[in-house]
């Protein structure tokens, strides 16, 4: 399988975090509430360009937001002293092909051109398997804090790898 990343393509981006956003919601794991994903509150100043759409051989396949400075969610880390992922989705028809692997190495390649060596994330606290996926590809957990994100409140567990 041969991957791109663009980010220069807001409509797929938009279509894909819904699509993804539609189905947690019918299967009982609502994560975004699908009325806020929308580009007023997803592309701002700090995603704007960095919001990625990755192509599986030409057909889009997942979305992450890749920014370097983060007030909401990062507010204590330096500005562009780490890569900040947000935003990941994958759609069902690519769901089990490891598809976190290239994204990964992408946001890593990505950190190292600006002379970064540190990637976070944060995810829903009360997912236990998807906290122990991002163990298992390399995050160590480091801390939990309530963020409030479009009206919703998470208890987020945040994760940091450096490299």
């Amino acid at each position: 399988m041969t991957f791109t990343f663009r980010n220069d393509r807001p409509d797929d981006f938009l279509a894909i975090v819904r699509e993804v956003g539609q189905w947690l919601t019918e299967s009982g794991q609502e994560l975004w509430q699908t009325d806020t994903l929308t580009a007023e509150n997803l592309f701002d100043d700090y995603t704007r360009d960095n919001c990625y759409v990755l192509y599986a051989d030409g057909v889009p396949a997942a979305t992450f937001i890749l920014q370097w400075k983060d007030p909401l969610y990062y507010g204590d880390v330096p500005d562009h002293t780490a890569g900040f992922i947000h935003k990941l989705a994958i759609r069902r028809l690519f769901a089990g092909q490891n598809l976190f692997v290239p994204i990964l190495e992408f946001c890593r390649s990505e950190c190292l051109k600006r002379g970064i060596h540190e990637i976070q994330l944060e995810t829903d606290a009360t997912r236990p398997a998807l906290m122990r996926f991002y163990e298992h590809n390399g995050f160590e957990p480091t801390y939990q804090r309530a963020i409030e994100e479009f009206g919703q409140t998470f208890l987020c567990q945040y994760y940091v790898q450096r490299f």
